[in-house]
């Protein structure tokens, strides 16, 4: 555990910190460097760059460890680890390391909850640090940096590839750890889906909607019970499988999509028989209320067996002439 004072000395050391960092970038303007060559330029740019990420990085942390001092988080805590599946109790404020999406560490003093009973010996049993998690920062990654691994992870050929192009821009973490935040990031993005809860910024109250549906096969390589192979790999089976795409966007007059708004894309596994019960795409935004709404290959996305999960509803819709 920490004192108030632990707390009060955290902060004063970032508030010097972020003054040095100021400092540093002050020097910079004050100081012009007169650059003759690519090289030079490019050096420059690195200088200020990580004077910048770091400067930034501070704030953040700053910040954070102000919300997690607030006085309004430690009721919402308590509310938090009354919930939680397993029995928890409070051990105290410990220091944790935060990573930032300008690549640099910040430590913050939370409190951590772990599992009531008592500790093996030399082992820390298994907790939650409700703070972070009331703040959206799971596996230490705030919202933003989570978000960035998880799209360049999927948008990539590899986990590797996006390991590169993090380490390029200064974000030092190794592949496993790439996975593991990727994979965590999805699983909870799928459960905030399927608890019918995300919000939908924008309406489709008047406007030209198109809804469309796609699909095709593909092979899924699924563990299978029984002995390893000789050299000790696990022995699978590729099962296939029928993923289902649906999407939804805006159209105008012309019938261009409307880059302001944001497509709505769904998709499943599960095949075309797998019904997709209430509270679905087409019916969070509100469809009907739209002024037109088409359904492209209407034999298919609406009545057939590529869209009858996903399009139920739909076919109530107005559609265009």
């Amino acid at each position: 555990m920490t004192s108030d004072s632990g707390s009060t000395r955290q902060d004063t050391d970032y508030t010097r910190d972020i003054q040095e960092a100021l400092h540093a970038l002050h020097q910079l303007q004050q100081t012009p460097r007169l650059v003759t060559s690519p090289d030079e330029l490019e050096t420059l740019e690195r200088e200020i760059r990580q004077c910048t990420d770091r400067l930034g990085s501070l704030l953040v942390g700053h910040h954070l460890q102000r919300a997690l001092d607030s006085a309004a988080l430690p009721a919402e805590q308590e509310q938090l680890v009354r919930q939680w599946p397993k029995p928890l109790k409070n051990d105290g404020r410990v220091k944790v390391g935060i990573r930032t999406a300008q690549g640099h560490t910040v430590p913050v003093w939370v409190t951590y909850y772990r599992r009531k009973g008592q500790r093996r010996v030399g082992k820390r049993d298994a907790g939650v640090y409700a703070g972070l998690v009331l703040l959206g920062i799971y596996d230490r990654c705030p919202p933003a940096l989570a978000a960035e691994v998880s799209l360049l992870a999927a948008m990539l050929g590899s986990l590797d590839e996006a390991q590169a192009v993090l380490a390029d821009r200064g974000i030092a973490l190794d592949t496993k750890t790439v996975r593991l935040i990727a994979y965590r990031y999805a699983a909870r993005a799928r459960l905030e889906q399927q608890s019918n809860k995300a919000v939908f910024e924008d309406t489709v109250a008047g406007r030209r909607v198109v809804i469309s549906s796609d699909g095709g096969r593909l092979r899924l390589r699924e563990t299978k019970r029984g002995p390893k192979t000789k050299k000790g790999r696990q022995r699978y089976t590729g099962a296939w499988r029928e993923p289902k795409v649906l999407i939804i966007y805006v159209v105008d007059a012309e019938g261009k999509r409307e880059a302001r708004f944001a497509p709505v894309i769904d998709a499943t596994l599960q095949g075309p028989e797998t019904p997709r019960t209430g509270g679905g795409p087409a019916q969070r935004l509100e469809c009907k209320s739209a002024h037109t709404v088409a359904h492209p290959a209407a034999s298919l996305a609406v009545t057939g067996r590529s869209g009858a999960g996903h399009c139920s509803g739909a076919g109530a819709l107005p559609r265009a002439q």
